[in-house]
């Protein structure tokens, strides 16, 4: 039986999900909708092909017999669609972060839990090879007990959306890039956190008053460790990659280093050694897809990590805005 997907807004890393229906082969974007009318429906369009109906209002769309509804509009609209498509009996699949106030957040949560129906979070780096051989090697005592993290996310800031420009409707450079730093050093450390605090940095582009330029935090992990984080928008335009992402994680036998320029390095009493990554069985939303088809199936990230990390990521902005140590 062909798996059928609906895609609501295209706001957002769509790539996952056509990439994903490649992936999985027996399942087919059959339905695309706007997640508002201000939303370009000529893009939806190319992107559901001659295979797939246009609504112009979601509503419609999430009447339709799917097995999963892939929700991907402005990031102001994440919550409410989520919440429309679980109430309306269908598997999701999100763009991050779920939701961009701790309030909405609640509401994903009692319409998931109301429903028993699973969530996926468009979050890509625990199914990048370096990243998942990193969990593995920390899961199997390589580095002894994560203690301390380092954690970099870095973008070109270039010109964005007029979302952009508000809070209320971009929600801020930690619920947007910082949630995937948030997210890899929870996973590959194998640790939650207990409280955090934070600053945000807005220097720069007047035009967009609320996307700051940068962000930096410090964690304290469940464990007792210490996690430390910066996210920006300040990658030169020069730079050969949009994005440069770090990850340094140190135990008491040793540390490892994820960076582009070196790959994945384990340095212990032994020397430096380069891993070479492996990658999943599955990318995320294959992962994910295959969840809900086999409930036996265990995707690499759960509906309870998808809410979980997208609540940190909220408290965390939270406590740049209070200037306040913030529990987690």
């Amino acid at each position: 039986m062909t798996l059928r997907i609906g895609l609501v807004g295209a706001a957002g890393h769509v790539n996952y999900v056509t990439s994903g229906i490649q992936e999985l082969g027996d399942a087919a974007l059959v339905a695309v909708a706007p997640g508002c009318p201000e939303e370009d429906g000529g893009r939806l369009r190319k992107i559901g092909g001659e295979t797939a109906t246009f609504y112009a209002d979601y509503h419609d769309l999430l009447t339709q017999d799917l097995d999963i509804v892939a929700v991907s509009p402005l990031y102001y609209l994440h919550a409410k669609v989520t919440v429309a498509a679980l109430r309306a009996g269908h598997a999701v699949y999100c763009e991050k972060p779920l939701a961009l106030t701790l309030e909405s957040l609640a509401h994903v949560r009692e319409a998931q839990q109301a429903t028993g129906l699973p969530i996926g979070i468009m979050l890509d780096f625990r199914y990048k090879p370096a990243f998942h051989t990193a969990r593995r090697l920390v899961a199997e005592g390589a580095i002894g007990t994560p203690t301390v993290a380092y954690g970099q996310k870095s973008y070109k800031r270039g010109n964005r959306p007029d979302f952009y420009r508000q809070r209320e409707t971009f929600g801020g450079i930690t619920p947007w890039v910082g949630i995937h730093a948030i997210d890899w050093v929870r996973y590959v450390a194998g640790v939650d956190y207990r409280a955090v605090t934070s600053q945000h940095v807005k220097l720069h582009r007047p035009d967009y008053p609320d996307m700051e330029d940068a962000a930096s935090c410090i964690y304290e992990l469940a464990n007792g460790g210490t996690a430390v984080m910066s996210f920006d928008f300040l990658r030169p335009a020069g730079a050969p990659t949009h994005g440069d992402d770090r990850l340094r994680i140190l135990g008491e036998k040793g540390a490892l280093e994820i960076r582009e320029d070196c790959g994945l390095e384990l340095i212990t009493a032994d020397g430096v050694q380069t891993i070479e990554p492996e990658a999943p069985a599955h990318g995320s939303f294959a992962d994910f897809a295959l969840s809900v088809i086999d409930s036996s199936h265990a995707c690499i990230t759960s509906t309870e990590d998808a809410i979980r990390v997208t609540e940190i990521a909220l408290r965390t902005r939270d406590a740049a805005d209070q200037g306040a140590r913030v529990m987690l």
